[in-house]
């Protein structure tokens, strides 16, 4: 109660104060007031723009209750700065100096996160670099090493377990076995996980697993939409569950292992240009996927003359759909 009266309750009194005093033609203070206003609003906007969390937008919700703070303050200092009474004066003064802090408070904390920024991109450029040496090295330790790539990257994986450069640079290979990358793949480590989760080889009890047991498997969602070696019945979980990711149909779509069921549906109901074009470039396409995507063009995107997917239907149909007829 105490906190919705401080959200709405304060800045309600401070308006019906204005428009008294606008009534009673009593106007001293208020252009320092609606100045102080705005300054408390305006730099609490621009410190809430310098950070980068993800919940920084719940910031507005104390916009109103800091223009108030300031317009009162603002207000006081307007309109007695000049009293006869000495206690009114001092008063005035104070809430000059608590108007100035508010502003002041919200300017510093601006001021440190740009900082913290900037060193969160310092540290994170620098990382980057070191994803981009070790990548580089472990491209040229591979060509040197024909016919041993795998016992040289397992062997490099094994003894570097706690080199995250590393590791990220080194899990995207192809060369790596289905053993190892099933430990990565249990990783604590969330980017190594997905790493692991995206590599080619990985076996499809190890995406099993990770869909199953991970703490946060929404963060896996994609990659195992993905994936060529996802199990059937993992996918059609997946697509069916509650959408706590969204676009996740382009990967559906895209993705030859994903049940033909799945894939049916979305040439139904896809309406993403983006979806339609990945289900037409999918080798599990058939006839009949076929036939319901042309419906649903016709429908929905009214056969654009720039829509490059009714192009591609039209040059995919005679083959795919006489293929069908020929079995």
């Amino acid at each position: 109660m105490i906190f919705f009266l401080a959200i709405f309750g304060a800045p309600v009194a401070y308006l019906v104060v204005l428009l008294r005093l606008l009534v009673r033609k009593d106007p001293r203070g208020l252009a320092l007031s609606l100045l102080f206003a705005a300054a408390a609003v305006m730099s609490a906007v621009w410190a809430m723009d310098q950070s980068r969390s993800s919940t920084r937008g719940l910031a507005f919700l104390g916009f109103p209750l800091m223009a108030t703070l300031g317009g009162f303050l603002g207000l006081a200092f307007g309109r007695y700065r000049t009293s006869t009474d000495l206690s009114q004066r001092i008063g005035a003064w104070l809430g000059l100096a608590a108007a100035l802090a508010l502003v002041g408070f919200n300017i510093s904390g601006g001021l440190k996160e740009k900082t913290k920024n900037r060193g969160r991109d310092a540290t994170q450029a620098a990382f980057s670099a070191e994803i981009s040496r070790d990548r580089d090295s472990i491209a040229t330790a591979l060509k040197q090493n024909p016919g041993r790539e795998r016992a040289w990257l397992d062997s490099g994986i094994r003894t570097r377990m706690t080199d995250r450069a590393f590791l990220l640079a080194a899990l995207p290979n192809d060369s790596i076995s289905p053993s190892l990358l099933d430990t990565r793949a249990n990783s604590s480590e969330r980017n190594i996980a997905l790493e692991a989760v995206r590599n080619p080889n990985t076996r499809p009890e190890t995406l099993d697993h990770v869909y199953r047991t991970k703490s946060y498997p929404d963060y896996f969602f994609q990659a195992l939409a993905a994936h060529r070696h996802t199990p059937p019945n993992v996918l059609v979980e997946l697509y069916h569950r509650p959408k706590t990711i969204m676009g996740l149909d382009i990967w559906f779509a895209g993705n030859p292992s994903t049940p033909h069921e799945i894939l049916d549906h979305i040439s139904r109901t896809a309406t993403d240009r983006s979806v339609i074009g990945a289900l037409l470039e999918n080798p599990a396409l058939d006839c009949g996927i076929l036939t319901h995507l042309a419906v649903t063009l016709m429908k929905t995107q009214n056969r654009d003359a720039d829509n490059p997917n009714v192009a591609r239907l039209s040059e995919l149909t005679p083959t795919v759909c006489r293929n069908k007829t020929t079995q």
